[in-house]
Parts: structure tokens; C-alpha cells; sequence
């Protein structure tokens, strides 16, 4: 649990009640990694859970940052969600992004954006959505 939760390695399974997710519900999430030194990063991937029946729904988007100095970040990539917020039985998505020229970073930010409120159609109409993640991995 906690902050290092999300960077032990341990990756988490459809069973969300075994604890190894880390959720938030009415935020959109976002974490700062410190690689604490400049390397060169080249793939970036934070994987999420979504179990709708229990108002858990994917991020909307997840972007990635890259910095050298912890104040000023660049955008390095932005990735849509595909998984339809209907689907029933329970998910796990990597939003991955792997690219040719390496960046050079030594801090990584990681924003996940909440789906909201839950749609008409949702037995939960009107509540607010969970963020459900379990691993950040930058290479």
C-alpha cells in the first residue's frame, strides 16, 4: 500500500478485493515519479482495473510527462481509453507507450482523469466514478 505501492512491482488481478489496487473516487489521479538521476526513458505504462458493477471505470485518458527539474514538465504522450465503460466482467488495461528516441527525464508524472459521474444507464446513476490503479512501470 501506500505511494510505493504503485512501483513494488506487484501487479494486481482482477480480484481488486485482495487489496494490491490503490483506488480514488471523484479525482483524477496523478503521481510524480523521481527516477533520482537523468536517465533515458523510452516506455511508460500504468495499468488500470475496471469492474463497473462496483463504479470502478478506466481513466478517461492517461498523459505522460518527462522533467529534468521537478518544475517543469513536457508532455511526452496522451492515451485515449478504448474499454467501453459497459463492459461487465472486469478488466485490466496497460496505458503503454513505448518510443523510438529515448527521453531524457528524472522525474515522470503520471495524470489519469476520472470518468465523473456515473451515466443514466449505470445502476449507480448520478455517483461518482472510482480510478482503480495498481502499477506504474517506466523503462
Amino acid at each position: 500500500g501506500g505511494p510505493d505501492g504503485l512501483l513494488d512491482g506487484i501487479l494486481g488481478t482482477e480480484n481488486w478485493r485482495k487489496g494490491d489496487w490503490q483506488g480514488y473516487q471523484s479525482q483524477d489521479f496523478e503521481a510524480t515519479i523521481d527516477l533520482q538521476s537523468e536517465k533515458m526513458v523510452s516506455d511508460f505504462n500504468a495499468r488500470f482495473l475496471q469492474d463497473s458493477r462496483s463504479w470502478i471505470l478506466m481513466p478517461t485518458k492517461v498523459e505522460y510527462y518527462s522533467s529534468l527539474d521537478n518544475v517543469n514538465f513536457t508532455l511526452v504522450k496522451t492515451i485515449e481509453n478504448t474499454v467501453d465503460p459497459k463492459v461487465d466482467e472486469n478488466t485490466i488495461k496497460n496505458f503503454n507507450y513505448k518510443t523510438d528516441t529515448a527521453i531524457k527525464a528524472k522525474y515522470i508524472k503520471v495524470k489519469a482523469y476520472n470518468f465523473g459521474k456515473l451515466p443514466e444507464w449505470h445502476q449507480g446513476a448520478g455517483g461518482d466514478a472510482f480510478i482503480f490503479i495498481d502499477e506504474i512501470i517506466i523503462k
